[in-house]
C-alpha cells in the first residue's frame, strides 16, 4: 500500500466518533499488553472462540451471495472472496462439530451454502478465480489450492460426489501450472514465481486417500515443487521469493512465511520426508524463539531475520496452528508454550477494549497496532479463519 493511499486511510478513519474509542483502546493495548496476556484466563480464550466462530458465519451471512466477504471500518463489507471462502469451510464445519460450540447449526448451514457458492463460480478451466469475486479474475493456482481444503472438508462431511468432482477438476488444472522446474510458473498469483505453493500442495495430498490411482503421479510432482521450494531457503531457514508483492519480497510478511512453513510441513509429513519437514522446522524454531524472546513478533523478515514493521495477527494464528502440529509429531515443549501464548495475545488483541457492532464482535484485525501496513482498519476473513483454527486446536 503506497503511502498517500495509507495517509487517506487515516484521515477517512478518523471521521468517526467509534473510531477515536478504538484508537485509544488500541494505545492503552499497546502500554499494557503484557498485564493483559497475563490477566486472560481460559474463560476468556473460549469466549474468544464462539465470537470468532459467529463473526465467521456473519462473513458469510451479510453479502448478496453465499462467500465470504471481509470488513473494514472505513468501507464496510466487501463483496466475497472465493479463496478464503474455500478455507474457511473447513474451520466452520469444525466448529460446528465443537462440543461447546453455541452456533454449530449456523455454522453448518453457512459451509454448505459457501460450498455451493463455490461449485457456481468455478471456472471453465478447473480453477478458481483470484481476488474478490466482483474483479473478475481468471483462476489462480494459490487460491484453487485453498478452495481444495473446503471441497475435501465437505466431501468428508456428506460424502456428496459433486464437491469431489470439483477438485479432481482443480487438481488437474494446478498441476498443469507446474513446470519443469518444479516451479508454479503460470497463472498464479500477480504472475510471480512464489514459494507458499507448497500451501497448495499439501490440500491436494490430503486429496489422496480418495485418489489413490493417483498417488505415484501427485508425490512425483508435489516433490518436484518442495525441491525447488528447499533451493530458495538459505542457511538460517528464511526463504527467498516469499512474499505477495513485488517491491517488499526482501523482506516478506509472516502471512506468507507461515504459509510456506505450514505447506512444507504437513506435505512433508504427507510424503514423510524428513528434509521438507527439516526445512519447515527451522523457520519455525527460529520465529518461535523469537516469539517467547519478546512476547511479539514483527510483521515482516529479512534474510537475517531482522524484523520490520507491525505485528501481523493473520500469520501468528498460522504459526501457533503449525506449532501446535509440530508439538504433537515432536512432543518438544518449546512449540506448545509458542502456540499458547500465541493464542493469548490473539484473544488480547481481538477484545479490542470498545464498544463494537456484530460487523466486528469477534474478528481478529489485519495488524497490530490496527493501523499498520498490512490490512490497515480492516479485519480480514482469513485473520479470524486462522484464530478460531488455533483456539479449537488449544481446546
Amino acid at each position: 500500500m503506497g503511502a498517500v493511499r495509507y495517509l487517506q486511510n487515516w484521515r477517512t478513519f478518523l471521521t468517526k466518533y467509534d473510531h477515536w474509542r478504538f484508537l485509544f483502546a488500541e494505545l492503552n493495548k499497546l502500554v499494557y499488553l503484557r498485564s493483559y496476556t497475563q490477566d486472560l484466563d481460559d474463560t476468556g480464550k473460549e469466549q474468544c472462540l464462539h465470537h470468532a466462530a459467529k463473526w465467521l458465519i456473519r462473513a458469510q451471512e451479510q453479502g448478496a451471495t453465499n462467500g465470504c466477504g471481509t470488513y473494514y471500518f472505513n468501507t464496510g463489507w466487501t463483496s466475497d472472496y472465493p479463496e478464503t471462502t474455500g478455507y474457511i469451510i473447513p474451520s466452520l464445519l469444525r466448529y460446528a462439530r465443537y462440543e461447546k460450540a453455541q452456533w454449530s447449526l449456523e455454522a453448518e448451514k453457512a459451509a454448505l451454502q459457501a460450498g455451493e457458492w463455490l461449485l457456481a463460480v468455478q471456472r471453465d478451466d478447473g480453477g478458481w478465480p483470484g481476488g474478490y469475486v466482483e474483479q473478475n479474475r481468471p483462476s489462480v493456482v494459490f487460491n484453487s489450492g485453498q478452495i481444495l481444503r473446503g471441497m475435501l472438508a465437505l466431501y468428508e462431511y456428506n460424502k456428496d460426489p459433486r464437491w469431489k468432482e470439483a477438485a479432481l477438476r482443480g487438481i488437474e488444472w494446478i498441476w498443469a501450472q507446474l513446470d519443469e522446474h518444479g516451479r508454479f510458473s503460470q497463472n498464479d498469483y500477480m504472475g510471480a514465481i512464489r514459494v507458499y505453493g507448497t500451501y497448495v500442495v499439501a490440500p491436494i495430498l490430503d486429496w489422496l486417500p480418495h485418489f489413490p490411482e493417483n498417488r505415484d503421479s501427485w508425490n512425483a510432482l508435489a516433490t518436484r515443487h518442495l525441491s525447488w521450494v528447499c533451493t530458495q531457503q538459505n542457511e538460517v531457514g528464511w526463504f527467498a521469493n516469499c512474499d505477495n508483492t513485488q517491491h517488499k519480497n526482501d523482506k516478506p510478511i509472516i502471512h506468507t512465511i507461515a504459509y510456506t512453513i505450514d505447506g512444507m510441513w504437513n506435505a512433508g509429513l504427507a510424503l514423510n520426508n524428513e528434509d521438507f519437514k527439516a526445512s519447515a522446522l527451522l523457520p519455525a524454531r527460529v520465529l518461535a524463539t523469537d516469539f517467547l524472546t519478546r512476547g511479539i513478533l514483527n510483521g515482516r523478515y529479512t534474510a537475517n531475520w531482522s524484523g520490520v514493521e507491525a505485528f501481523i495477527p493473520t500469520g501468528g494464528a498460522q504459526l501457533a496452528i503449525v506449532w501446535h502440529s509440530m508439538y504433537v509429531q515432536t512432543r518438544e515443549a518449546i512449540w506448545k508454550e509458542a502456540y499458547e501464548k500465541m493464542n493469548t495475545l490473539l484473544c488480547v488483541i481481538a477484545r479490542r477494549g470498545a464498544r463494537q457492532s456484530k460487523d466486528s464482535l469477534g474478528a481478529l484485525q489485519g495488524s497490530f497496532p490496527m493501523w499498520g501496513r498490512y490490512e490497515p482498519f480492516g479485519l480480514p476473513n482469513w485473520a479470524t479463519k486462522y484464530f478460531l483454527d488455533t483456539l479449537l486446536n488449544e481446546r
